[in-house]
């Protein structure tokens, strides 16, 4: 994957998770449905082009660190130790590594907002 693909996916990633996260506060059935279907338009595209399995990937690290951010934490855990000894992880690339560290920032950030500030959609620090 190229880097300026890598950068894009990235970029759109978050604006996904950020309509997410708007998603889950709406109150109105229209605004949901119009949200849900801004969301889907980004799986649409990228799991029909080129870098579908990394767009793959990222989405169900997302989905694990939501639902298991423990056990992921570990895998990260050892995968930095493996990084910082080896200099790679064998068998996961630096795509999906950086992957990984974006789905749990993007789940920090979810866990640490307030109500307000997910209706405003604060920029994410990238």
């Amino acid at each position: 994957m190229h880097r300026e693909h890598e950068e894009l996916m990235r970029s759109e990633f978050f604006e996904q998770a950020q309509l997410a996260r708007t998603q889950a506060h709406t109150h109105s059935d229209y605004q949901y449905e119009r949200l849900a279907a801004a969301r889907a338009t980004y799986d649409d595209r990228w799991l029909s082009g080129p870098h579908a399995e990394e767009w793959a990937f990222l989405s169900a690290s997302y989905e694990d660190w939501q639902r298991d951010p423990k056990s992921m934490a570990r895998l990260m855990d050892n995968l930095d130790a493996i990084h910082a000894h080896h200099g790679q992880v064998f068998g996961v690339t630096e795509v999906r590594r950086r992957s990984l560290a974006q789905a749990r920032d993007l789940v920090t950030i979810d866990h640490t907002r307030a109500p307000a500030e997910h209706e405003h959609g604060i920029e994410w620090g990238r």
